[in-house]
């Protein structure tokens, strides 16, 4: 997990306990699926970042 957020979506939780799950029982498949998840949940939180211009600096 990245060192930004602060707070987890639903989707974000729930697929960390998925993750989890599979590791608990051994089931690779359930953690891989899970791990792919929570990867697409950051990288859209990453890229839904607005840009803002920066203010000139004042003289």
């Amino acid at each position: 997990m990245g060192n930004g957020r602060k707070v987890l979506s639903s989707d974000h939780a729930r697929a960390l306990i998925k993750q989890a799950i599979g590791m608990i029982f051994g089931d690779t498949k359930v953690e891989a699926e899970a791990t792919t998840e929570i990867a697409t949940i950051e990288a859209r939180h990453t890229t839904d970042k607005p840009t803002r211009p920066r203010r000139p600096a004042r003289t």
